[in-house]
């Protein structure tokens, strides 16, 4: 498999970024095969979408966000809590300043292969989420952010269409960015959207909702979950990633055991099909918490549905 983007990235990263080396190297290595695949796929629209200077850019990002992940958890550790407590401080300091949010998005972005136990959760969305969907199917992405996971889907499923919302501008700048150069922009509408009003629309409108790291940046998880079940169709499929123990300069809410996000699921009809816990190869010494990222893959039930028929 030829693969310039990646080996372009991998001689920029190699000669600018040395400290950052081993941890790429720990996601080439998770699961073989497959990081070259979703990496060339990921920086090939990249590439396409901020031209030229996109790939090197895009790598500074990604360092400059992996240090700030691991500062936070440093104070985390120190500290006992996340340091923010309300979406309004989190959107005046970061979600509304368009040059912080793009560096952020963009270094998001290429997480999704750089780091290895990310590179897991993509290996699972596209062999067991996206693979429960019809070529055809209607699809809602809550909070895309860079927007790469619906332009896969949309990659993958040659008719599906998708609507997008973020309360974020630049996210929606950079997510119709991504589906133009993937060539799939007249299937992908983004609209700027608080995620939470999401339950104005019609009921039972999507046959696949997609919703990444979203739940740990609110004030009341909940709420998320009523949103995805008003949306999906009976039967329908829902992908929800989220973070546990794992502090961010954005995250508000704290997850600390996987069992709390089965139990929103369960507890707004929605059954978990398969899910995957997973976390980084390397953590602070003496850690007292365990950042990890989970994903779950979840089908609407009927009315009832749960409940035993005799």
């Amino acid at each position: 498999m030829s693969t310039p983007y990646v080996d372009a990235m991998l001689a920029y990263l190699r000669e600018r970024h040395r400290r950052s080396w081993t941890g790429v190297e720990e996601a080439r290595t998770a699961i073989p095969g497959r990081f070259d695949e979703i990496g060339e796929m990921f920086l090939g629209w990249l590439a396409k979408a901020r031209g030229e200077s996109g790939i090197p850019l895009s790598v500074d990002a990604f360092v400059q966000f992996t240090t700030d992940v691991n500062m936070a958890q440093a104070r985390y550790e120190a500290d006992g809590h996340y340091e923010n407590k309300s979406f309004a401080e989190v959107y005046s300091n970061h979600y509304s300043q368009d040059e912080v949010m793009s560096g952020y998005l963009w270094g998001i972005y290429l997480t999704n292969f750089l780091w290895a136990h990310h590179t897991e959760i993509s290996v699972f969305y596209r062999d067991y989420f996206l693979t429960k969907l019809s070529p055809s199917c209607q699809l809602v992405e809550i909070a895309p952010g860079h927007g790469g996971w619906g332009v896969w889907a949309l990659n993958v499923l040659p008719q599906a269409r998708l609507q997008g919302f973020d309360v974020s501008g630049s996210s929606i700048e950079i997510a119709t960015s991504v589906s133009r150069a993937a060539g799939c922009g007249d299937r992908a509408v983004y609209v700027e959207r608080n995620a939470l009003d999401l339950q104005q629309m019609p009921s039972n409108c999507a046959d696949g909702v997609i919703c990444s790291f979203l739940v740990e940046h609110l004030e009341s998880p909940k709420r998320l979950f009523a949103v995805i079940h008003h949306l999906l169709k009976p039967g329908g499929f829902g992908f929800v990633t989220g973070a546990l123990t794992a502090a961010q300069v954005d995250h508000i809410y704290e997850f600390r055991n996987e069992s709390e996000l089965v139990l929103l699921c369960e507890e707004h009809g929605l059954r978990v099909l398969s899910t995957l816990s997973t976390g980084p190869k390397r953590v602070l010494p003496n850690a007292r918490f365990l950042p990890r990222s989970m994903a779950l893959i979840v089908q609407k039930q009927a009315a009832n549905s749960f409940q035993h028929k005799s």
